[in-house]
């Protein structure tokens, strides 16, 4: 039990530590992912903002119309 402790704390300081190591994608590749030019990720950004919605919910009914695969 007393060895349990320790390996239990070392393990979730390593996931926690990978988990942190990752960064946050750039417009640019956001726009890739989404299969975007940059400026129509930009204006998509912009609308979505407008209408008040939320990114996701604007690439859900983006995607829902057609003009998003």
């Amino acid at each position: 039990m007393r060895k349990l402790v320790p390996t239990l704390l070392l393990l979730s300081i390593v996931l926690l530590a990978g988990c942190a190591s990752q960064k946050p994608l750039t417009e640019t590749e956001q726009a890739e992912q989404y299969g975007m030019t940059i400026e129509r990720y930009r204006e998509e950004k912009q609308a979505a903002a407008r209408m008040n919605h939320s990114w996701d919910e604007h690439v859900k009914m983006l995607r829902m119309e057609g003009k998003l695969q």
